[in-house]
């Protein structure tokens, strides 16, 4: 974690390694470039705000964190109109006198491999050129404006929160681009096009830095239109939003129902608790049955069914039978072959709802439980003799 304390050199997103992408290196922008001109019209144009101090910066961007947030982990269509209109405007700013070719893919996966496909059709990756020049010369131009050490707090501040979450989702859905390979020669060709994109909303780590300091360009507008993009010099390859994005709490791709990231070309990525999931092993889970948990062979696929189904839900349906209760509840046990036994303690709410009935809960308690004392002391870190409630609530 940076700290004001910390010299500030943070690693472009899109490139968290900080190494050199085939396009070249991201850190390397010359006031001579169109892009640096790019950079600076987008200065004069904003309506943010350009002349913030440090901490005027952060605060603006930190208001904007919900905002950028929904319009990383949107499933709306993209607005095709928009991210159009945006690409003629960054490519006028870049590339003067082009007019690329637009074409719309379903997801990453098929642009992916139009570009494998087009063998050089759509000329050279212009990535350096549109997004990463700009990026690298608006970090230059907020350094020195600020100062390392207040850059690397304000970039922490405003770029914190966002930046592991996205630069995951980037990680992964590179990965199941690249495990559609059919060997690996087209596997090393779909990383190499892979490095060539533009992640689109998933830029929106970085951009709420950006637009409070007045220097939200094209990009910004991008994020908000579309899902990945793919600049050429004859070509740029848009992508539309996934269809599906679920994550848990701790903002990992999860869902047991289907999968967590899923495109409108079928494409998708099945996930539980962040751990990747082939699209066989997803399709049985969201089917989970207690036979089915009973049958499977892979303990950690089980347990995640278990998980998935309830603990207290495959108790009820498997014929479990409390092996011993006592004043705090119930004690349920069922062996798992192969694996720790599921043991649960079945405690009633002392304190009545308002219809006059009384609330059950089960409690995962460790395998070696041996009473339902000693497994509700367990959850209040105590053994069964330190457990002496003076008042049930």
């Amino acid at each position: 974690m940076m700290t004001p304390d910390t010299p500030a050199n943070p690693a472009d997103p899109a490139n968290p390694a900080g190494s050199a992408s085939p396009t070249g290196p991201a850190s390397s922008a010359s006031p001579a470039t169109p892009a640096s001109r790019a950079h600076e019209k987008c200065t004069e144009m904003s309506a943010t705000h350009p002349h913030l101090t440090a901490d005027g910066v952060a605060a603006v961007a930190t208001a904007a964190a919900e905002h950028w947030r929904a319009i990383a982990l949107s499933t709306d269509a993209a607005d095709r109109e928009a991210a159009e209109d945006a690409v003629r405007t960054l490519y006028a700013q870049s590339l003067p006198g082009s007019d690329p070719e637009i074409i719309w893919c379903r997801s990453p996966l098929e642009a992916a491999r139009l570009i494998l496909a087009a063998d050089g059709r759509y000329g050279a990756p212009v990535r350096d050129r549109v997004r990463d020049q700009v990026w690298a010369a608006g970090r230059a131009e907020l350094a020195d404006r600020f100062g390392p050490r207040e850059f690397g707090r304000v970039w922490q501040a405003a770029c914190g929160t966002l930046t592991p979450l996205l630069s995951s989702l980037i990680t992964r859905t590179s990965t199941a681009v690249e495990d559609q390979a059919a060997d690996n020669a087209e596997r090393i060709a779909l990383r190499i096009a892979l490095t060539h994109a533009v992640h689109g909303q998933f830029d929106a780590a970085w951009l709420p830095l950006y637009e409070a300091a007045g220097m939200a360009c094209g990009l910004g507008r991008m994020a908000r239109a579309a899902g990945w993009w793919w600049p050429f010099e004859n070509a740029v390859l848009l992508t539309e939003r996934p269809l599906v994005l679920r994550l848990d709490d701790q903002g990992r791709l999860h869902h047991g129902a289907g999968p967590a990231l899923a495109y409108p070309d079928g494409f998708a990525l099945h996930s539980w608790r962040g751990t990747p999931l082939t699209a066989e092993f997803g399709a049985r889970l969201a089917a989970t049955t207690p036979e089915l948990i009973r049958a499977e062979e892979n303990a950690e696929q089980r347990r995640m069914m278990v998980e998935h189904y309830t603990p207290e839900r495959f108790l009820k349906e498997s014929g479990a039978q409390p092996v011993q209760h006592d004043e705090t509840g119930k004690l349920w046990r069922i062996e798992m072959p192969g694996d720790e036994s599921i043991v649960m303690v079945e405690v009633v709410n002392s304190s009545p709802e308002p219809d006059g009935t009384f609330n059950v809960y089960f409690l995962r308690v460790p395998p070696q439980t041996r009473t339902a004392k000693e497994g509700v002391a367990w959850t209040f870190g105590l053994t069964e003799d330190e457990y002496r409630p003076m008042k049930q609530t």
